[in-house]
């Protein structure tokens, strides 16, 4: 089966700093990945060149087997490769259908198609388990529902990877549980999703596998359930940890 993305000895240098150290690791499809790693473990980085928001300063990309290269997120986003950033991207003032295809607007002639615009938005925002009508301006919406249009906003552009950089930080129990039913109904259909989060008991809690990084290094790579949070911890810091 051919990988959703394959990092292949990825490199990043800012300046003088090196910040990824040759990084190599594949994501299949249909599987949710923890990637854990201490601030400036090169987490942020590498998802950053997945979706093309930075170019690689050595190493290879590849998607389905063939190498890619992105000069930006749009790129990216043919692929079907989309971040959901930990501060939404969006425009409070628009509607959540005007949200959901920003840059990528529907149209009939020289015409925006907003009839259409709204009906392929309520389509994915039911997807997603919004129920909120597509020309409710966003600044109405409560967090919860703000991501929920961010990952309708990815669906519409037919994400099949989808990046969550610490998506339940500011939500409550019971939002975050709504987003682990969708991720995994996301999973059945085959979407591939990386879940970054300092929560390790939510990793252990929703993700298939771990693949850990420390001083923009790959350390180890596990099935979730062989790996205690404990030892998640211990591999974030290249030390035992007595108290976690």
């Amino acid at each position: 089966m051919n990988s959703a993305l394959e990092f292949r000895g990825i490199e990043k240098s800012f300046g003088p700093v090196q910040v990824l150290h040759g990084v190599s690791f594949d994501l299949a499809p249909g599987r949710i990945y923890g990637l854990l790693g201490e601030n400036g473990a090169g987490k942020s980085t590498l998802m950053k060149i997945a979706s093309g928001y930075e170019a690689p300063s050595g190493g290879e990309l590849r998607v389905d087997g063939r190498p890619v290269r992105f000069d930006g997120s749009r790129a990216a986003e043919a692929e079907g490769i989309v971040l959901i950033h930990q501060e939404f991207n969006l425009a409070e003032d628009l509607s959540v259908a005007q949200n959901i295809f920003l840059g990528h607007e529907k149209k009939r002639g020289w015409w925006l198609d907003d009839a259409a615009m709204r009906a392929a938005a309520a389509e994915v925002l039911q997807q997603v388990g919004l129920a909120v009508d597509p020309d409710t301006p966003v600044r109405r919406l409560i967090v919860a529902e703000k991501q929920l249009v961010e990952i309708a906003k990815a669906l519409s552009r037919r994400a099949r990877l989808l990046i969550m950089d610490e998506p339940t930080a500011t939500l409550t129990p019971g939002e975050t549980e709504r987003l682990f039913q969708l991720m995994t109904r996301l999973r059945a259909e085959g979407v591939t999703i990386v879940y970054i989060s300092h929560r390790l008991d939510e990793v252990e809690h929703i993700t298939d596998e771990v693949t850990v990084m420390r001083d923009g290094r790959f350390v180890a790579r596990d099935a979730t359930a062989n790996v205690s949070r404990q030892q998640m911890a211990n591999l974030m810091v290249g030390r035992e940890l007595s108290d976690l």
